[in-house]
């Protein structure tokens, strides 16, 4: 790292950074990165865990278009560290492990003053493959996919179709009444490893309402298994159980 550049970059207030996000006005799958790292536990999570996230294909999919983003805020700072993402995050790593992207504290003020609140893209914590040990309060929860935080998409998407999951029928308001009466995940079937840039979302084109669990097994392959795909598993252990029974 050029250590002046890093000097200049610890320098940096909060308010530069807002001044520079609202100049560089990051796309959607760009802010998806900063919400995904922000909801991160301690704000720090290591490159593949990201793509992971993010349905990226591998991790240097993700260094690359997050290192992308870094170098527009760099030239808006006018700083040039060695690597782009210095502006973003300081770099630890224990022996024998991953780098961590950890954020710096100005970036997080300014994130929190613009808004941008720390959401991620899909599901559970161990499909994130965060394998620190767990302790009372420091779960991580990742329910909602990049587009379902459109709400004007997201209501499209249920107007059309519904509900019910989209894969197995399941209702989260006829099994728990009231409280969950319009609650479902909205998963696109785009992933954004495949987008790459900010693009116009159709609603009944692009989403489809899906429980949690469908929703998981979903993401449990890279590329993601589609909802017919998904439904011809469902269908086949059903298909089993009965011959068995």
């Amino acid at each position: 790292m050029k250590i002046d550049a890093i000097e200049r970059i610890e320098a940096l207030t909060p308010a530069d950074y807002v001044d520079a996000l609202k100049r560089v006005k990051p796309t959607e799958s760009q802010l998806e990165m900063l919400r995904v790292h922000l909801a991160a536990p301690g704000h720090t999570i290591t490159a593949r865990h990201l793509a992971r996230a993010l349905a990226f294909e591998s991790w240097r999919a993700v260094n690359l278009q997050y290192g992308k983003f870094a170098g527009k805020l760099c030239k808006a700072l006018n700083v040039s560290p060695t690597t782009n993402l210095a502006v973003l995050v300081e770099f630890l790593k224990a022996p024998g492990s991953e780098y961590e992207l950890c954020f710096r504290p100005s970036v997080i003020e300014a994130l929190n003053e613009l808004e941008i609140e720390g959401h991620c893209t899909w599901l559970f914590q161990e499909e994130l493959g965060i394998e620190k040990p767990l302790v009372e309060g420091a779960s991580f929860t990742v329910q909602v996919s990049a587009f379902e935080r459109n709400p004007v998409a997201r209501q499209k998407c249920i107007a059309y179709y519904g509900t019910n999951c989209s894969v197995c029928g399941f209702s989260f308001g006829s099994t728990y009444g009231s409280p969950a009466k319009d609650y479902v995940h909205v998963h696109h079937l785009k992933s954004l490893a495949s987008i790459g840039e900010e693009y116009v979302i159709e609603p009944i084109k692009d989403l489809r309402p899906v429980c949690a669990n469908c929703h998981a097994v979903i993401h449990l392959r890279q590329p993601p298994y589609s909802i017919e795909e998904t439904k011809s598993m469902l269908n086949v252990m059903q298909s089993e159980k009965e011959v068995s029974a």
